[in-house]
């Protein structure tokens, strides 16, 4: 009896040993908070990287109603559960000087934040008063009459884009600006008993567009510091609100935009190597252990999905970048990564945990099984999802690249092909010969003759040279991004079996067509829209030559005689 005993006690023993020495290979750290100090406008490339986040969205549109007997006013429509949850939050509001103010409600942590924007006149700023002659005058919504006239809808883009209008009588509209926030800082439902915060900037202009005007009006509030709950933890949140509004005629938009201004670091040491990490709130939501995940109420054109935004961690970035790397799209980033329940570092998977509020972070070599997928393309990033999150994968020709076993679809991909060799020297431009030049057919202007062959030499290594040289060859990667649809199957992986995993060329190019104008209008204006297309249904959302934007391909539109009847060129966008 007492041999079985001990027996028990070295098997327990074993036990707290093995979990001990389990436990000793999680290695934690802490992650102290970091505060965006000034929203600079210029362009720099580490606070590009660390501070370009996806905020909180709010639009409202502004429609013509009826506000008595013989007269109009603007009037707000926005989103319905926006408007719901103001009412349901907020108990008490300050009297408005706007006549529209702009309700929204934040989400930050595990509460909800109400917010109001009102437009308030300069303390010696004096009542305008229309004389006689404006109120009589009354904004047109015809468009402007004659041929090449825009739409209503083509003037105001035209517009806001710098494009001189047709001509015709403008009609003063003001937009919204806003210059004021109210905000629920201490969570009671009352805005009359914050502070109020003042606008920093105001850029409101008006722009003549035909037979009406726009209006356009741009207004940014220094940061906005507050405590907010994560779960029972109190976080010090920070975030800065800025926005635009345009108002053409009688129809308008105000959109107003809430980024996190908050990130935190640390260092962590695997395997005895320190690396460095950033931790962003990328959703703008005030927690930092969010993952991301494919919308189910929303696809974009030609079927591409839609990922609702989680966190961001990045490992080991560069202070000083040399090139550019997408804060959006993690394939096109050395550093970027998802925040999910797994993470590779230095070809090892680890188990990734984090707190709400994001101020410690653990890794632990991750036990769980793992297959392999391969692809024949010569360099690629993958993300990839499934009941694991989102993965960044990395690999190379037909190499097997280790993931953790499970049910893997593709939600986007770079591949990557670097140049080699020093960059060809830019040829100097020659007299043009009468002779020399032959002009090719039309189809091989197209999208295919032009960016696919381009492609082809440069990702694959087609031996045909491009159909259009880009302007200026310099030392550069090419590349060639894109993004799944729903159509695409997922990939079964299973434990030390290796499966392909299908994606990139040859690609195939596809037009679409689409057509703008008020109903009313019979004339609208025709748009064409081309797509590359890869093997398993991915479409292209980037690409680039030796560095460099391949040549905009071109098209003719002919009738069923033969006479051309539109050429053109199709542009990036």
């Amino acid at each position: 009896m007492s041999g079985t005993r001990r027996c028990l006690v070295g098997v327990v023993a074993a036990g707290l040993i093995f979990a001990t020495a389990a436990a000793a290979m999680a290695q934690s750290c802490t992650l102290t908070l970091k505060r965006r100090e000034t929203k600079s406008t210029s362009w720099d490339p580490a606070t590009y990287m660390y501070w370009s986040v996806q905020p909180q969205f709010f639009s409202q549109s502004m429609t013509t109603a009826v506000a008595g007997k013989g007269s109009t006013r603007p009037a707000m429509a926005g989103d319905k559960s926006q408007a719901d949850a103001f009412k349901r939050i907020v108990k008490k509001e300050p009297k408005y000087q706007s006549e529209q103010p702009f309700r929204g409600v934040l989400k930050l942590g595990s509460q909800e934040y109400a917010f109001a924007l009102d437009a308030v006149a300069p303390p010696d700023a004096k009542a305008a008063k229309p004389d006689a002659k404006d109120k009589a005058a009354k904004p047109s919504t015809k468009p402007a009459a004659g041929p090449g006239a825009l739409s209503p809808l083509g003037n105001l883009l035209g517009a806001l884009a710098g494009v001189q209008p047709a001509a015709g009588p403008a009609t003063a509209v003001k937009a919204f600006s806003y210059n004021r926030l109210y905000f629920d800082f201490n969570h009671n439902g009352d805005l009359t008993d914050d502070k109020i915060v003042e606008a920093t900037a105001d850029s409101s202009r008006s722009v003549p567009v035909s037979s009406a005007a726009v209006s356009y009006s741009r207004f940014e509030f220094p940061r906005v510091d507050v405590t907010i709950d994560v779960e029972g933890s109190k976080l010090d949140y920070s975030f800065y609100l800025e926005g635009n509004a345009y108002c053409w005629s009688d129809f308008g938009n105000v959109s107003v935009r809430a980024s996190s201004a908050i990130c935190r670091e640390g260092d962590i040491t695997l395997e005895g190597k320190r690396h460095h990490l950033v931790l962003l709130d990328f959703n703008s939501n005030g927690r930092f252990n969010d993952q991301g995940k494919i919308s189910e109420n929303i696809r974009l054109s030609s079927g591409q999905l839609y990922r609702e935004q989680g966190d961001m961690l990045l490992i080991d970035p560069k202070t000083n970048p040399t090139t550019f790397e997408s804060p959006y799209d993690p394939t096109v980033s050395d550093c970027r990564y998802e925040v999910a329940k797994m993470i590779p570092i230095d070809g090892r998977w680890y188990d990734l945990k984090i707190t709400p509020t994001g101020d410690k972070l653990t890794l632990t070599p991750s036990t769980v099984p793992l297959g392999s997928v391969t692809n024949r393309n010569e360099a690629f990033t993958a993300l990839i999802y499934g009941d694991k999150g989102f993965l960044k994968i990395r690999g190379t020709k037909d190499k097997p690249v280790p993931i953790p076993e499970g049910q893997w679809k593709l939600f986007s991909y770079t591949i990557t092909r670097n140049r080699v060799g020093p960059a060809r020297p830019v040829e100097k431009k020659v007299p043009e010969k009468k002779t020399a030049q032959k002009v090719a057919p039309a189809e091989k202007r197209s999208l295919l003759g032009v960016l696919a062959k381009q492609f082809a030499e440069a990702i694959i290594g087609g031996s045909e040279a491009p159909a259009v040289s880009p302007p200026s060859l310099v030392a550069g990667p090419s590349l060639v991004s894109a993004t799944a649809t729903e159509k695409y199957k997922a990939v079964t992986v299973r434990k030390r079996q290796t499966v392909e995993l299908p994606f990139g060329p040859p690609y195939a190019p596809t037009v679409t067509t689409m057509f703008y104008g008020p109903p009313n209008l019979e004339a609208k204006q025709a748009y064409l829209a081309m797509e590359l297309i890869g093997v398993a249904g991915e479409g292209c959302t980037n690409m680039m030559v030796n560095g460099s934007r391949p040549g905009t391909p071109g098209f003719t539109i002919t009738d069923p005689k033969g006479k051309v009847v539109q050429q053109g060129n199709f542009e990036y966008g």
